[in-house]
């Protein structure tokens, strides 16, 4: 008897609606994948509809092919008309990027604090953390766009933060190692959320966290969609919020 090898699968949660729930795909590939939801199983053929890279919404036909207490393992049977050649793009991209930047979904860095960061306390002043935020922000985007510096310059688009917001929990000291953790979330046509947080190195307590969401502008200050470069990087460190 002949076994059908089943295709590579992606490891990334994607956000899917089912029967106007939400719930996460867990794993995909060009031939199926595993959807968690946590209740109401689907025991016959069902949709879903996915939303890709921020801004592509595609309808997938699926059937069962086994479950457990978490989910539904299932089979592609149809993906919807003209954009399937987009779905396997995506899930190719996917591959792609694990050899680029591994398979961690979290970028990291680290900031050592320094005197001219805290105040007459001896703690980080409490503005230093947004500052903190945007170098995590563009070691992030230096180290996922190789070709930033020529896309800035060519372009002349900026990326200009339209919110941010950091917690405070625990202090930070003077010579204090500061390991920053960054996912993406909310990816939309023009703007993206990048998530945040501050942790001691050394005793691995959380220190705060918070977020930056930002957009492009062009050369004439009209705000304007995400550049194709960027979106690859801020789609593969997308984190689904719960």
């Amino acid at each position: 008897m002949l076994m059908t090898l089943r295709a590579p699968r992606v490891e990334k949660p994607i956000e899917a609606v089912l029967d106007d729930g939400i719930c996460v795909i867990e794993n995909i590939s060009t031939s199926g994948g595993f959807l968690k939801t946590g209740h109401n199983i689907p025991k016959k053929k069902f949709n879903i509809t996915l939303k890709l890279m921020g801004r592509k919404t595609i309808g997938i036909k699926c059937e069962p092919q086994w479950e457990n207490e978490s989910g539904v393992g299932f089979k592609i049977l149809d993906i919807e008309n003209s954009k399937e050649n987009f779905f396997n793009e995506y899930i190719e991209n996917q591959f792609q990027a694990f050899k680029l930047y591994g398979a961690n979904r979290i970028f990291t860095s680290e900031i050592m604090v320094t005197l001219k960061d805290t105040n007459v306390f001896g703690n980080v002043y409490f503005s230093n953390y947004i500052e903190y935020q945007g170098a995590i922000r563009e070691k992030f985007l230096l180290a996922s766009v190789p070709d930033l510096h020529e896309m800035l310059a060519k372009t002349h688009v900026r990326l200009v933060t339209i919110d941010t917001y950091n917690k405070f929990i625990s202090n930070a000291y003077f010579g204090d190692i500061l390991l920053l953790e960054l996912t993406t979330s909310d990816i939309n046509a023009a703007t993206c959320k990048l998530n945040i947080t501050f942790k001691n190195k050394a005793t691995g307590k959380l220190v705060g966290k918070g977020y930056q969401r930002f957009c492009v502008v062009s050369s004439k200050g009209k705000v304007m969609r995400l550049p194709e470069a960027l979106l690859g990087p801020l789609d593969f460190y997308q984190e689904i919020e719960k």
